[in-house]
């Protein structure tokens, strides 16, 4: 049985069951199939949506009829295990200037490496690439790569240990971070350590990053080795433990640490994924609430939110469609989900 730990930032509360809804209030239809490991999702401003697969390809997704349309002049990419094309996100002004953000990982010097990039977008091709971090740790494993566009418009991107543990709690080496930039790449003069990029570390692969309505606070999801998938509220300079804590564990070995919001859970791994708040109308009794997916379990979960505390949990997918990697809310309140078996569906959450 899979078990929540509620905790604040210093101060584990107690434990509840995440339990299996009932019912659900949602119909689940396959808007698109034929893809091979979609890793991310962007709503283009038509409400078609922008796809990365991983083996280094873009797609657009025609919201209505779930046609394709394949996206040329991306550059090679190094495509192994886990790596290859992940984190997506569209510039604010992307109706105007067609840019758009992506993570993928490359190969520098002959040797494993991530890049976050800008491109642009017209008529179903990419061009300009603008490289804003490069050289980024890489591996077979462990690449992070989510990338998100805050609500001030700052630039985030997370980024995983690339298997060297060590690295995360090294802020001379940018594995196990998290980042934050300008949209030209350049380093904001508030970033919480002078002339870096770095917005939090001690990660060990964080796989999912969501701004909180209200507040614009920036939370995350991060896998655990094999136990204590962690959901976290990053802060400006904090140190989320990895390698040496974990979870909602008490940590006396850093002064400074982090624990988690929340973790699933002390005994085995779901694998969790992308996450968001949710803010339509669709499901109104989600409103404000942390939605998010996991992998190694397919599921779906709900976290009921009280401020920075989860009230509860509830599982509304388990398994039903494999492994899943994204979800997005559409404009209407609908929601999108990715599956990652090899031969995958955008899956289309409607009300009943």
């Amino acid at each position: 049985m899979h078990r929540l730990l509620l905790a604040t930032a210093f101060l584990a509360l107690t434990f509840t069951t995440a339990a299996h809804a009932q019912s659900t209030p949602f119909k689940v239809t396959i808007l698109t199939d034929g893809l091979e490991h979609p890793w991310s999702i962007a709503l283009m401003p038509d409400g078609d949506l922008l796809v990365s697969e991983r083996p280094g390809r873009l797609q657009i997704i025609d919201a209505k009829s779930g046609k394709k349309r394949a996206v040329a002049g991306l550059p090679k990419m190094r495509v192994e295990g886990e790596a290859g094309a992940m984190g997506l996100a569209l510039d604010p002004d992307f109706a105007t200037n067609g840019r758009f953000y992506l993570c993928y990982s490359a190969r520098v010097s002959g040797s494993p490496a991530n890049r976050l990039s800008a491109f642009t977008l017209k008529d179903n091709r990419v061009s300009g690439e603008r490289a804003l971090l490069d050289g980024l740790p890489g591996a077979k494993w462990h690449n992070g790569c989510r990338v998100a566009v805050s609500p001030e418009g700052f630039l985030f991107a997370s980024m995983g240990d690339a298997t060297n543990a060590q690295d995360a709690q090294d802020g001379k080496v940018l594995g196990g971070k998290i980042f934050r930039l300008n949209r030209d790449g350049s380093v904001p003069a508030d970033n919480p350590f002078a002339t870096s990029p770095v917005w939090s570390y001690g990660h060990r692969n964080p796989q999912g990053l969501a701004f909180r309505p209200i507040d614009g606070a920036l939370w995350s999801t991060e896998h655990g080795p094999d136990t204590q998938d962690e959901v976290n509220l990053i802060v400006k300079g904090g140190n989320y433990g990895w390698p040496l804590c974990r979870g909602t564990d008490p940590c006396a070995e850093l002064g400074d640490y982090r624990p988690a919001m929340a973790e699933f859970d002390h005994t085995d791994t779901i694998a969790i994924s992308d996450l968001i708040f949710y803010r339509g109308d669709a499901f109104p009794d989600w409103q404000g609430d942390i939605l998010f997916v996991s992998l190694k379990t397919g599921r779906l979960y709900h976290l009921d939110m009280d401020g920075d505390l989860v009230r509860k949990s509830e599982i509304l997918i388990d398994g039903d469609f494999g492994r899943l990697r994204t979800l997005k809310e559409a404009p209407d309140g609908s929601l999108y989900l990715v599956t990652d078996n090899g031969e995958d569906q955008i899956l289309h959450l409607t009300p009943r």
